[in-house]
C-alpha cells in the first residue's frame, strides 16, 4: 500500500530475509492508503500494521509499505467516426484509418510537450463492434505537471485535431482524469525511479490489454459498492480464469477524480503475451460481456512513449 513517506512503514511476515518490491515473488494487491477503506476487497481480513509486535496477532496477510509514485492518469476514449453527410460519403473512404492517423498526431504532440511521463495509443482488435476503436492513455507525474492544466491542454488539442469542419466526421470524445485506486500485480514489480510511469518500458511486442469501461451515476459509488470491485468489474474472473499463457502482469482499477457528476471506472488488464495466443482471451471476453456490465474490449498498443 502507498504510504505518505518512503520507508515510513514496515513489513509483517514470517520470512526472515528483507522484502522489497524487487524481491517480492508473489502476486499482491497495491492499494493507496487513502483508498483502503473503499477498495480493500470485501472479505479480506483486517491488515496488520507496523506496530503489531506480537506475531500471534498478525493476520494471514503481509504488508509492505512503499512510497507514493505521485502519478495521475488521463484516458481519452474515442467513439467511431461518423460522416457529417452520409449521402456524400465515398465508398472508398476509410474513417478508421483517418481516426488512427489523427489520434497518432495528437499523441505525438503530447509527447513533444514533455508534460506526460508516458503514454500509449491503443487500438481495438474487434473493429466491427468496437464502441471505442481507440483509447489514448497518458501517465502524469503530479509533482511536475498540474493534472487539471494537462487535461485542459489535451482536451483543447483533441477538439482542434478532430474538428468536424476539417475532418468531415464527428465522434464522441470522453476525457477524464483518473487515479489508480487498486491493482493486482504479478512480479517482477520494481522499476527504477526514473522509469515510474513509463508505459513503453514494461511492454513487449506481444503485450495486449483487456479493458473494461464503467459509468456510475453520481452518488452510486458507495463504499459497499467499491469494496466489491473484484466482482462487478470482472477482475476476479480475469484473475482466476485467464490462462497463464497470456502472461498476466497487472489488473488496475482506475476511478475518475472529478468530485461532481457521474463516476467513470476503467479496468486495465495488462498481459505480456496476450498477442501470442488471442484464443486465451477470446474465450473469456464473451463471459465478461455476458454480465451486461460496462463495455469490454481487446486492445493492442500501436504507439507508445
Amino acid at each position: 500500500s502507498f504510504g505518505g513517506q518512503p520507508g515510513s512503514g514496515g513489513f509483517v511476515s514470517s520470512r526472515s530475509e528483507p522484502i522489497s518490491l524487487a524481491t517480492l515473488d508473489k502476486d499482491c494487491f497495491i492499494i493507496p492508503v487513502h483508498s483502503l477503506d473503499r477498495f480493500l476487497p470485501a472479505g479480506i481480513p483486517q491488515l496488520p500494521t507496523p506496530e503489531t509486535a506480537d506475531p500471534s496477532q498478525v493476520g494471514p496477510l503481509s504488508v509492505l509499505e512503499v512510497s507514493d509514485p505521485k502519478i495521475c492518469i488521463l484516458a481519452h476514449l474515442m467513439s467511431p467516426l461518423e460522416p457529417i453527410d452520409p449521402l456524400l460519403e465515398s465508398p472508398l473512404a476509410h474513417p478508421l484509418m483517418k481516426q488512427r492517423a489523427v489520434a497518432s498526431e495528437l499523441l505525438n504532440e503530447v509527447q513533444q510537450g514533455n508534460n506526460a511521463v508516458g503514454g500509449m495509443l491503443l487500438a481495438n482488435m474487434e473493429r466491427s463492434s468496437a464502441e471505442f476503436p481507440f483509447i489514448a492513455y497518458y501517465v502524469i507525474n503530479t509533482t511536475q505537471t498540474d493534472p487539471a492544466m494537462f487535461y485542459t491542454g489535451v482536451r483543447g488539442a483533441s477538439l482542434s485535431k478532430f474538428e468536424p469542419k476539417n475532418t468531415r466526421y464527428t465522434a464522441a470524445h470522453t476525457l477524464d482524469l483518473y487515479s489508480e485506486v487498486a491493482s493486482i500485480c504479478r512480479p517482477p514489480l520494481a522499476l527504477a525511479p526514473n522509469e515510474i510511469g513509463s508505459v513503453k518500458k514494461g511492454q513487449t511486442p506481444s503485450t495486449g490489454y483487456i479493458i473494461s469501461v464503467y459509468k456510475v451515476y453520481e452518488g452510486d459509488d458507495g463504499e459497499r459498492f467499491e469494496r466489491n470491485w473484484l466482482y462487478w468489474t470482472g477482475a476476479r474472473m480475469i484473475y482466476r480464469y485467464l490462462p497463464k499463457t497470456a502472461g498476466l502482469r497487472r489488473i488496475t482499477l482506475h476511478k475518475s477524480v472529478s468530485s461532481r457528476g457521474d463516476k467513470m471506472y476503467l479496468l486495465l488488464c495488462e498481459c505480456a503475451d496476450l498477442l501470442k495466443d488471442l484464443s486465451a482471451a477470446a474465450l473469456l471476453i464473451p463471459a465478461l460481456r455476458a454480465r451486461l456490465c460496462g463495455y469490454t474490449g481487446l486492445y493492442r498498443p500501436i504507439q507508445t512513449f
